[in-house]
């Protein structure tokens, strides 16, 4: 196991990771520490405790609207997918099935964007 001095609200902490993930903990620690210090300069120094769990509330909202916006796309390509499919059942326009496919081309590298987020 790896050990990462990382540094939330002008304090250092020694955290625990994986084997070559510490550059990975290093920019989690750097945002959460950038929400952190943008709720101490708009509510004060209200203990670490409190401005941690603030901080961890915002991102944890962040978090859900992505899930949300990533669940939405998600449906989409599905939606897409099943319309390409279905007028290449009816044998329709090609210039249909292709715009079809350029929609879900750009869905799902927008859910992979999601998903890494």
């Amino acid at each position: 196991m790896a050990k990462v001095q990382i540094e939330i609200n002008s304090r250092r902490y020694a955290i625990g990771c994986d084997e070559g993930q510490e550059d990975h903990v290093l920019r989690l620690a750097r945002y959460f520490d950038e929400h952190v210090k943008r709720l101490a300069g708009s509510v004060g120094q209200i203990g670490d405790q409190r401005l941690f769990l603030m901080g961890a509330l915002i991102v944890s909202d962040e978090l859900n609207e992505l899930k949300i916006r990533l669940d939405r796309a998600e449906a989409e390509v599905a939606r897409l997918t099943d319309m390409r499919a279905n007028i290449q059942q009816a044998n329709q326009d090609p210039a249909a099935i292709a715009a079809l496919d350029q929609a879900t081309i750009r869905l799902e590298a927008l859910a992979r964007k999601f998903e890494q987020a």
